[in-house]
């Protein structure tokens, strides 16, 4: 989920350059003139609504992100368990072969064609692990881009019930630095996306 951290922090300065620009920017005031409005004519513009989200805590505590989390994980594992017996096999193989051509039991030409076969497998092995690893980086980034989507919709869908005008990411080591417990909506949140993927279950 570091894309998620990502692009709310895009937001995050997004909304600081809008700020600046609110506060600081702007051309001076002109004297009135009979067509000119003065600050009290105007109406008064609502205060900001800014709240936040802990990203650590949202990946600790969201169900579905969890349950992918750990199937990729034990598919990773199983993955490098298998590669690794074969590699080890290989190993065994050579050593084996290698033994043959110190005893002087094997002729030039079966050594040559042990040589190429074992070349063949080493290649083998190693394509598979580049197999392998492709297809995991894309389910993991499959899953990733489906979980951010999903909580993208349900941060829109909650800006617009609630009238936010700013959802700003938090996470230790992030762009923001102190926060204000009392605009942290995290379990808000966790609510809509576990509530909302138990409801698909049933």
């Amino acid at each position: 989920m570091k894309n998620f951290s990502l692009i709310l922090n895009v937001v995050l300065l997004l909304a600081v350059a809008f700020l600046y620009v609110k506060v600081f920017g702007g051309a001076k005031p002109i004297a009135n003139t009979p067509e000119t409005k003065t600050e009290a004519d105007a109406p008064a513009e609502r205060p900001l609504r800014i709240v936040y989200v802990n990203a650590d805590s949202l990946l600790e505590k969201y169900e579905e992100f969890k349950k992918q989390r750990d199937v990729l994980q034990k598919k990773e594992k199983d993955a490098d368990a298998s590669l690794k017996a074969k590699g080890r096999a290989l190993e065994q193989d050579f050593l084996e072969v290698q033994k043959r051509v110190q005893t002087g039991t094997m002729s030039p030409s079966e050594i040559q064609r042990e040589e190429q076969r074992l070349m063949q497998k080493q290649q083998s092995l190693a394509q598979e692990q580049e197999r392998i690893t492709k297809s995991l980086l894309e389910e993991g980034q499959k899953i990733n881009d489906a979980l951010q989507k999903e909580l993208l919709d349900q941060l829109k869908t909650l800006k617009e019930s609630e009238g936010y005008d700013f959802i700003f990411s938090y996470s230790v080591g992030g762009p923001i630095l102190v926060t204000n417990d009392s605009l942290d909506i995290t379990q808000k949140v966790l609510e809509l996306l576990n509530v909302q993927k138990l409801d698909k279950k049933q």
